[in-house]
């Protein structure tokens, strides 16, 4: 049986002191924010006064161009934004190896920032970051939307009580299919660095940091001192420098053990035959919990329940007016940008091209990597990596 449960709460109406937001990127996942905080506007939350990016053109999600009228003044670049128009929210929806930069720059103009994830890729530009957040007071969300999920805060209220006993293993699985024209979308796309700047797009820092962050959450691991040993197998099929198929096994150091002395095994791939419902699972020593992330899932014993989540935009005009707690902080992202990093430094190993078949033309070609759905699952389930796995056929 499937019930919803939680939702976001109605928005004060006729307020007259809503907060300006501007939009920093406009193409790719940033027009998602555009009209996330259209809707917001309408609902009298808040006021989207602007747009910044260099790139000129019609801003398209999902094949549907966003009318004119719609949108604010657009500009070209954030200094530009920051001299020009008051704004108490800047949302950072650029690429990655940008994040930091615009971020600093919007807190110390006196902004309060909604940053896309990954927010930073190294711990040492994370610390930069957060020392800005300490001079101004300003705040930082991480645009880990799954954060929000009622889904996730109920997991957690039923590993602390017991329903699962004592969780002793977390796996993240995911399985999507990208095709060449994913890695060609963008000059960093697929990128480790570009331009001197470290870029970290592959499968594990971007298209599954969901996936990796909520796992950390649950695991209670969310500064760097909690991340002991981390293992990695990453792979590619792709013409990349990152990875697009990978394994990662973290342990806690003894300061993580306090919260969840077990092991997080982390599978993904972006080279499997379709797309499916990626999963963290976290098994107990009296059953099991499987929470799908991307849409708020939540099952224990058979039971399957449906819930909804809080909008992290929202969540920051709530907190500004201290009525919330941030539910996705910067200062909560520390263990996510230990695995990032780790992950970023180690080796990437192409897989053998007899392993992989593609299919479709042009920028629809994509790769369907052998066996890939069965190494993902066994990785997660063994917790070992896809060398310990004797199944997997492209060792």
């Amino acid at each position: 049986m499937t019930r919803l449960e939680g939702g976001p709460a109605a928005a004060a109406p006729g307020r007259v002191d809503l907060p300006r937001v501007a939009v920093v990127g406009v193409h790719g996942y940033g027009t998602a924010h555009i009209l996330n905080a259209l809707d917001l506007q309408d609902r009298g939350v808040l006021r989207l006064v602007a747009l910044v990016d260099p790139e000129p053109g019609p801003i398209v999600r999902d094949g549907v161009t966003l009318p004119e009228s719609r949108l604010p003044v657009r500009l070209r670049s954030i200094d530009q934004l920051l001299g020009r128009i008051p704004v108490d929210i800047v949302v950072v929806a650029t690429p990655l190896h940008t994040h930091a930069t615009l971020a600093m720059a919007a807190l110390r103009a006196g902004a309060d920032v909604l940053l896309e994830k990954p927010p930073v890729t190294q711990l040492s530009t994370l610390a930069a970051v957060d020392a800005v957040v300490r001079e101004t007071g300003g705040l930082v969300q991480v645009g880990f939307q799954s954060l929000g999920s009622f889904a996730l805060a109920e997991l957690q209220r039923e590993i602390r009580m017991g329903t699962i006993g004592e969780p002793v293993a977390i796996g993240a699985t995911g399985s999507w299919t990208r095709p060449q024209g994913y890695w060609t979308r963008s000059r960093w796309a697929g990128r480790r660095e570009l331009d001197g700047e470290r870029v970290a797009d592959g499968a594990v820092a971007n298209p599954f940091a969901h996936a990796v962050m909520t796992s950390l959450r649950i695991a209670g691991w969310e500064s760097p001192e909690a991340i002991g040993e981390i293992d990695t197998d990453l792979r590619r099929v792709n013409p990349i420098e990152a990875d697009d198929t990978s394994a990662v096994r973290v342990r806690p150091s003894a300061l993580g053990a306090r919260s969840f002395g077990g092991t997080l095994t982390c599978a993904f791939t972006l080279a499997g035959p379709r797309e499916s419902e990626p999963a963290i699972v976290v098994r107990g020593t009296e059953g099991a919990a499987v929470l799908s992330y991307t849409t708020d899932r939540l099952t224990i014993g058979g039971r399957e329940r449906q819930f909804g989540r809080v909008d992290l935009l929202e969540n920051l005009v709530a907190a500004r007016r201290g009525g919330a707690e941030l539910l996705s902080p910067l200062s909560a992202a520390g263990g996510f940008v230990r695995v990032i990093e780790a992950v970023t430094d180690a080796p990437v190993t192409p897989i053998d091209g007899r392993h992989v078949a593609w299919e479709g033309q042009g920028e629809a070609r994509r790769p369907v990597l052998d066996g890939v759905e069965a190494a993902v699952r066994g990785a997660v389930e063994s917790q070992a990596l896809f060398s310990e796995l004797a199944s997997v056929p492209w060792h």
